[in-house]
């Protein structure tokens, strides 16, 4: 654009100009001469705003570059942050998450070599070193504190591991009822519903299952299924009348409307 203004003007200059002086413009050459003056002056002004436009567009540009690298690297220092605090975990449970990567390469050495006398010898290394234990109740405490603390994927994976290391504990059903609970609170109400009717099927006796029914009669509701919330609700009220949750679940019924 410059190069095109420029040749503008050095044309105006070449050929305008020396007709002016030499007396030979005349009135329409010379008022020609002043509307492409002015026409190079606006061109000239509006070339100054868009550069000025661009100008702002590279700083803002340059600001939301600082902006996403600092929020990569605020979200690199939070999953440091839960890393270690998961590391934490398996350390106060005394997971010994060296000795248990030593115990498989110790078995996938047996099988390789196929010799029974290497076996016997790693039989006799490995009973020599101590076992890896987990305390479920410092494990489920754990979990319960980080959901009070409003971690639910951590508290909920915790709870899962819980499970699945001690699926008969007095306390699996409370872990199984809490994994709802944390899909709940996040927002994820089909996964829920998935959770918390699993309390049911696999703890039938656990004094949880109406709460269970309950909540997920509540899952149900927040994703417009009224129909499945009040089988659930009737459920409750036929099976478990004694229940603490079966005078709420009657009002919830009325509410949504037999």
């Amino acid at each position: 654009m410059l190069k095109t203004i420029k040749y503008i003007v050095f044309t105006i200059f070449f050929i305008i100009v020396p007709n002016i002086f030499s007396g030979c413009a005349t009135r329409g050459e010379i008022k020609r001469f002043q509307q492409q003056t002015e026409y190079l002056t606006q061109s000239n002004a509006e070339q100054q705003r868009q550069l000025k436009q661009l100008d702002s567009l590279l700083v803002a540009q340059q600001e939301f570059l600082h902006q996403l690298s600092a929020n990569q690297q605020y979200n690199m220092e939070q999953l440091q942050a839960e890393m270690q605090i998961i590391e934490n975990i398996f350390k106060e449970s005394g997971y010994k998450v060296s000795q248990l990567t030593e115990k498989i390469d110790n078995i996938r050495q047996e099988m390789v070599t196929s010799q029974p006398q290497q076996q016997s010898d790693s039989t006799d290394t490995s009973s020599s070193e101590p076992e890896v234990t987990i305390n479920p109740k410092q494990l489920f405490e754990t979990a319960a504190l980080d959901y009070n603390k409003g971690k639910f994927e951590l508290s909920k994976m915790e709870f899962e591991q819980f499970l699945s290391l001690f699926p008969q504990s007095a306390l699996a059903d409370d872990a199984q009822y809490s994994i709802a609970e944390c899909l709940f609170a996040l927002g994820k109400y089909e996964e829920a519903k998935t959770q918390y009717l699993k309390v049911r099927e696999r703890f039938s006796s656990s004094t949880l299952v109406p709460d269970a029914l309950f909540k997920a009669s509540l899952s149900s509701l927040k994703m417009d299924d009224a129909n499945s919330a009040k089988k659930l609700l009737q459920e409750i009220i036929e099976k478990y009348p004694q229940s603490d949750v079966a005078p709420r679940a009657e009002e919830k019924l009325k509410a949504i409307g037999e």
